[in-house]
């Protein structure tokens, strides 16, 4: 309850999905309504394209470098025996009072905090430097006026600390037993080795994604499209309304959001409409091929396979995201995947993908064709705007 600011964040699954339809897994780039007819695709060839992605490798180097990184994340906290200064860590029990009554949240017992985080309100922390362990403070403290508990917001406060410890911060060494305070190996040398199983899984990923990322861009730059003026109208105006409201967030209108990322609004504008067009040109060729490699019949076992490699369950990603937007990642992931497994890799040492098996069904017909078509080049932002 005495925590100094309003800002705590939920827990959040940051996916590794594609551009494409990054949509609310991602931020503002993706398509809000699958269903909007974009238009019509000629697609280049699409097997065998070329890439040039080396396999990956971990160093002995960066094994150590994220050693060091861990070690300096995860200090010894070291009790002594003296009075506490800026940045020890101390254990402390206290009890809030607001006109001599305890009020909700203001209690607690074997809190560690440390001096000088900013955790708490202004003056709990200050007032414990130069606490020794056993000792009783009694800190007459004001609540912020802008506190986010109203009943609190601005009142005169008192509380009663006791330290229990006073603890400082001294450098970790890698040994058995800092590996076994911080991870579930028992060794150095097993530790060591989970690192660079870690590194290499990280690295993996990211070869992966690469070379679904150059595959897709080839297709697209060889390919020829026609898009529905209607839907990149939609798509447009969707994307507008999402920095609108975004820009509205922090008290901002579009144009100065514009502004604070270097354009004037006509400029951002342009950019939204560019932005569209591209998320477009994928989503297009993504669907296409999916419908002609029987790859749009999406099953449970795509969804959870999808799922776990993003670190969660196919449940949980349809109550934070919806059933749709789940089902274009998994669609664009299993077409990616399709794509990159029948590339040419050219590399000396070519990365392989991990294993993940890809559910193909019987090709589905082509479906539906733009009721009204523009080329690439026909399209701006201000027509597309107004419709």
């Amino acid at each position: 309850m005495i925590e100094k600011g309003n800002h705590y964040e939920k827990n959040r699954i940051i996916l590794s999905v594609r551009p494409y339809g990054s949509s609310i897994l991602t931020g503002c780039s993706g398509s809000a309504d699958g269903n909007v007819n974009l238009g019509t695709v000629t697609l280049s060839e699409y097997k065998g394209v070329t890439v040039n992605i080396e396999a990956p490798e971990v160093t002995d180097e960066e094994v150590d470098t994220k050693v060091e990184t861990i070690l300096a994340q995860n200090p010894n906290e070291v009790e002594v025996d003296r009075a506490a200064k800026e940045g020890d860590i101390v254990n402390i029990d206290f009890k809030g009072t607001k006109d001599g009554e305890a009020f909700e949240g203001g209690s607690a017992e074997d809190q560690d905090l440390e001096l000088g985080s900013g955790k708490m309100i202004e003056g709990f922390e200050s007032g414990l430097i130069g606490a020794k362990k056993g000792e009783t403070k009694t800190l007459d403290l004001t609540f912020p006026e802008n506190y986010r508990e109203e009943s609190l917001a601005g009142q005169a406060v008192v509380f009663e600390v006791t330290v229990n410890a006073v603890k400082e911060k001294q450098d970790a060494v890698l040994d058995d037993a800092f590996v076994q305070r911080t991870s579930d190996y028992q060794t150095v040398d097993e530790y060591k080795e989970g690192i660079r199983a870690d590194l290499l899984a990280q690295k993996q990923k990211t070869a992966e994604q690469e070379m679904e990322q150059d595959v897709l861009q080839d297709i697209i730059d060889n390919s020829d499209f026609k898009f529905s003026r209607n839907g990149l109208s939609v798509r447009y105006n969707q994307m507008l309304k999402q920095y609108t409201n975004q820009a509205k967030m922090y008290g901002m209108t579009l144009s100065q959001m514009a502004q604070a990322n270097g354009m004037d609004e006509a400029g951002f504008k342009e950019y939204i409409y560019s932005s569209v067009k591209e998320a477009a040109k994928k989503e297009i060729v993504v669907k296409d091929i999916a419908a002609k490699e029987g790859l749009d019949n999406l099953t449970d076992e795509d969804k959870e396979a999808f799922a776990q490699a993003n670190g969660t369950s196919k449940d949980t990603l349809v109550s934070l995201y919806g059933e749709d937007t789940v089902n274009e990642q998994v669609l664009q992931d299993k077409v990616l995947r399709f794509l990159a497994s029948n590339a040419d890799n050219e590399a000396e040492n070519p990365a392989k993908l991990s294993e993940r098996e890809v559910t193909v069904t019987e090709t589905s017909a082509d479906q539906e064709s733009s009721p009204e078509e523009t080329t690439e080049a026909e399209t701006t932002a201000e027509e597309t705007k107004a419709n």
